[in-house]
């Protein structure tokens, strides 16, 4: 199992930051729904992971895992309006850390970007 180390953000969402494969800012804003893939375990000290469907781990804290629950067939923009009413951040900040950590996650394969229908 791969597990790798907790990143905090300013929004102190998670996941290590892995280079290459990004979605562009147009495949996850617009039309498309955001579904979460993989499950949720905790590691041996209680450490929240998300694991997606090759068995990979990312130790992750509860709000990437909150965070990930949301993509329940979501839109973006919904998301984002979701964000913004529990948040106390910048509009333009959240917008900017929800876009990366979407990345992060579609990266890990923890979610699935979708054509609305």
């Amino acid at each position: 199992m791969n597990n790798n180390q907790l990143r905090h953000s300013s929004h102190s969402w998670g996941v290590k930051r892995r280079d290459g494969g990004m979605l562009l800012k147009k495949e996850i804003e617009g039309n498309r729904i955001i579904l979460r893939r993989g499950a949720v375990g905790n590691d041996r000290d209680g450490t929240p992971l998300l694991i997606n469907g090759k068995g990979e781990a990312y130790r992750v804290n509860d709000t990437a895992i909150s965070l990930w629950n949301m993509c329940n067939g979501i839109t973006f923009d919904d998301l984002l309006l979701e964000v913004l009413r529990i948040s106390s951040g910048d509009e333009d900040d959240v917008k900017k850390s929800l876009e990366q950590m979407i990345r992060q996650f579609h990266k890990i394969s923890m979610i699935e970007v979708k054509e609305m229908k």
